[in-house]
């Protein structure tokens, strides 16, 4: 079985060279993992590791467990489930963004060559980045982009889904003003969100919590999304 079987790279060939599939798992920041139709991880590098744990973990520890078992939210889990299921089936590799640990993920997910009479697995290339003309021209690429239904908001996940909201707007760099006139509220109900969001995050002017705002990558529709701890039970 797959499950009790050492995988390394190189039983893992990666259209259109084994080479390419190296320089992507050595890429600092970029994390690689490959798992089977069920969820079930056959392979990790140590930043997949680091983008998704917290607790320090090893490949040993998490190879040959499904995402369930590997204690991520059933939600999150679930929901990869489907689209590991929609990649076997049409064939098509597709992007997906997500809020994790309160930073802005996209996770790049291609059905790997498969040999007669092997297994399905896909491949998942991950990377971390806030706001910014790169995480833009990912989102308008051709390739299909999924924005996960949940979210992992680690750090501000005691925001309310107003707070998370008027602080995406603000990492857009919208006055207070406009930030009203989008949300349908007046001017000092935005300001008093301000500063319930300088009370939590403990910054104490605009410019650092549209700071916060960017890294994370914040949309005023992640404010909508269902929430999940973003530390998988160990």
């Amino acid at each position: 079985m797959l499950t009790n079987r050492k995988i390394t790279l190189e039983f893992l060939p990666m259209s259109p060279s084994d080479e390419i599939f190296t320089v992507l798992n050595r890429e600092p920041g970029t994390g690689v993992s490959v798992l089977d139709r069920n969820g079930v991880l056959l392979y990790l590098n140590e930043e997949s590791i680091r983008l998704f744990f917290k607790e320090p973990r090893t490949l040993e520890d998490l190879q040959g467990k499904d995402m369930f078992e590997m204690g991520f939210p059933k939600e999150w889990a679930e929901e990869r489930l489907r689209l590991i299921r929609q990649i076997e089936e049409t064939g098509e590799e597709m992007i997906l963004r997500t809020i994790w640990q309160g930073r802005q993920q996209f996770s790049w997910m291609r059905p790997l060559d498969q040999e007669d009479g092997e297994d399905f697995r896909v491949l998942i290339v991950t990377r971390r980045m806030g706001a910014g003309e790169e995480s833009d021209r990912l989102q308008d690429s051709e390739m299909q982009v999924v924005n996960s239904e949940v979210a992992g908001l680690g750090e501000l996940s005691q925001l309310t889904k107003r707070e998370i909201e008027v602080l995406a707007l603000i990492g857009q760099g919208l006055t207070a003003k406009e930030i009203a006139s989008i949300m349908h509220r007046s001017v000092k109900t935005i300001e008093n969100h301000r500063i319930s969001l300088g009370t939590k995050l403990q910054k104490s002017n605009k410019v650092e919590l549209a700071m916060i705002a960017r890294q994370a990558g914040l949309t005023a529709d992640d404010s909508m999304r269902s929430r999940v701890p973003s530390n998988p039970a160990t």
